[in-house]
């Protein structure tokens, strides 16, 4: 069985998470680890977790609480936790990663009282993730973001 831990991104982890890579077909679709790391340290409202895969950083993922924002709050659904970025290292992807990464999202929505996960994709783009994200039981709002459509996962009631 391999061990799957989500940890806190700090001043230390950022060199490994720095060089994780999406294989070269899905560059289009996200920016540099690195250019990401920069932005979000300096921003007290986000909180990024390293995915961590038998102890070696496998991937990357930023959450934002709506509720502790300042940014266009017409951007995000106010009782939904927003999922900014979610990236799996190109070595590691294929190990369901990205599914755990979004239960970890979906569990931690649930302990912040938050009612579910909402995310954009760029559905318009080849080799987008928007079929992933409907098999993990996400929908459609209806809503389009900067170019992106917007998903809504809910928790059951």
């Amino acid at each position: 069985m391999s061990a799957l831990a989500f940890i806190k991104v700090n001043r230390l982890s950022i060199n490994e998470l720095t060089n994780l890579q999406v294989k070269p077909s899905q560059q289009h679709l996200i920016s540099d680890n690195k250019d990401w790391l920069e932005e979000v340290l300096a921003r007290d409202e986000s909180l990024s977790f390293g995915i961590y895969h038998n102890q070696a950083a496998a991937g990357l993922i930023t959450l934002l609480d709506p509720r502790t924002t300042n940014e266009d709050k017409d951007h995000f659904q106010p009782d939904c936790l927003y999922v900014w970025r979610l990236m799996i290292d190109q070595h590691h992807q294929g190990k369901q990663l990205g599914e755990s990464a979004i239960a970890f999202c979906q569990q931690f929505a649930t302990l912040m009282g938050l009612q579910g996960v909402t995310l954009t994709t760029m559905d318009t783009e080849k080799g987008n993730a928007l079929s992933f994200y409907l098999s993990l039981g996400f929908e459609p709002t209806g809503r389009r973001l900067d170019g992106e459509i917007e998903l809504m996962w809910r928790a059951k009631r």
